[in-house]
């Protein structure tokens, strides 16, 4: 945002320093046991041409007292082309961002639409205490968080028990859209956890958890047009949403170098938006330095209360209206591969390069709503 510019680079600064501090030997302090840096890009295109574009650069070291710390920096570029439909119409609603897309016009064309986005986050940990910050900016959004979890190992290492809470706060400040200029706005965001852990044999682990979110604030996206009572007009979502859900993963050795796991989520708020998620992933060790995996995930959910395919009077319901599909009823499908390769001839090369991956990935996605997406996704991990 334009009056977060300064302020931002002086809280990067900031939190780079403090982790830095932190993770410093010094001369109370060990020298670190295990650094790790990395590097991975992700794409991201579906039929409509639109294009995501994600870096991420990661570093994390660890010393003998128990001390850990992590930095991670990431860049997002969104690439949304311009079509020619009636603002308003399900044509005009980006499948991504849900948002409303560019429309070409010929008394007066819009150009492509792109977004960037910059974030990052650290993290630092003593034995069984996390501490960490998150800060995020785009042209009209900047974001923080802040996090505390404590974690420990129980019953000779046997059960692990975890718990998290965040809280973040965000600045909402609209560019201009079609010569209208939404007002300011922000959102706070409450988020706690609480996840066990357990070896049930030498080849399978269960795990459970609980998370719940309350959100404050303005919840709706400022540049989302809704065809409602003829006319068109932005969205307006409740400003409370209260959401709560619950999981289960195990994971299984099946013996021929090869593992399975499954999850399942429930999820529900008081928007009566509930949703379940059904997922199996399955990795196969080719060679030692080949690893295939394979994922499927099935998800299906019920309406929002406001939610409507065509709202009768410009108010909408109760005064609220959204042209989001996501708090519609769905239901989708996502499957996919990837490629794990570790070049130990590489590594035998130089021995500082100790632990390098490439990793090589394709998933599909569709809908309900005829939505298809294809995400692509090149990494490279060192650890050194």
């Amino acid at each position: 945002m334009r009056l977060q510019i300064d302020r931002n680079l002086a809280r990067i600064v900031a939190v780079s320093g403090w982790l830095c501090l932190a993770a410093a030997p010094a001369r109370a302090l060990p020298s670190p046991d295990d650094e790790t840096a990395g590097y991975l890009v992700h794409f991201f295109s579906d039929v409509n041409g639109v294009d995501v574009v994600s870096m991420f650069v990661d570093y994390g070291l660890a010393t003998r007292p128990g001390l850990k710390a992590s930095l991670e920096w990431s860049h997002d570029i969104v690439i949304i082309p311009a079509i020619d439909a009636p603002r308003g119409s399900a044509e005009a609603v980006d499948a991504i961002t849900t948002a409303s897309r560019p429309i070409t016009d010929a008394d007066q064309p819009y150009e492509d639409y792109i977004k960037t986005r910059d974030a990052l986050q650290g993290s630092l940990a003593w034995k069984d205490v996390q501490t960490g910050y998150y800060v995020s900016t785009e042209s009209d959004y900047f974001a923080q968080m802040v996090s505390f979890g404590w974690n420990r190992d129980l019953r000779n290492d046997n059960l692990n028990l975890a718990a998290g809470l965040s809280y973040g706060w965000d600045s909402i400040e609209p560019l201009a859209d079609d010569g209208a200029i939404a007002a300011p706005a922000s959102r706070n965001t409450l988020h706690g956890s609480l996840v066990a852990t357990g070896i049930l044999d030498p080849r399978t682990t269960l795990r459970l958890g609980a998370e719940f979110d309350r959100v404050s604030g303005q919840q709706h996206d400022p540049y989302r047009s809704v065809n409602a009572g003829g006319a068109i007009v932005r969205e307006r979502h409740p400003d409370e949403r209260l959401r709560r859900d619950l999981f289960v993963r195990a994971s299984r050795w099946l013996g021929n170098r090869s593992s399975l796991k499954a999850d399942y989520r429930l999820y529900g708020d008081d928007w009566d938006v509930s949703s379940s998620t059904w997922g199996l992933r399955l990795s196969q060790y080719v060679t030692d330095d080949l690893v295939v995996g394979y994922r499927y995930r099935y998800y299906t959910q019920s309406a929002a209360w406001f939610y409507s395919d065509d709202y009768d009077f410009v108010e909408g319901i109760d005064g609220y209206r959204t042209g989001d599909y996501r708090l519609g009823e769905f239901g989708a499908h996502l499957f996919g591969g990837r490629i794990t390769w570790t070049p130990s001839a590489l590594t035998r090369r130089w021995r500082f390069l100790h632990d390098v991956q490439v990793v090589l990935g394709y998933e599909r996605y569709f809908n309900s709503y005829n939505f298809t997406a294809s995400i692509y996704e090149t990494g490279v991990s060192v650890s050194f």
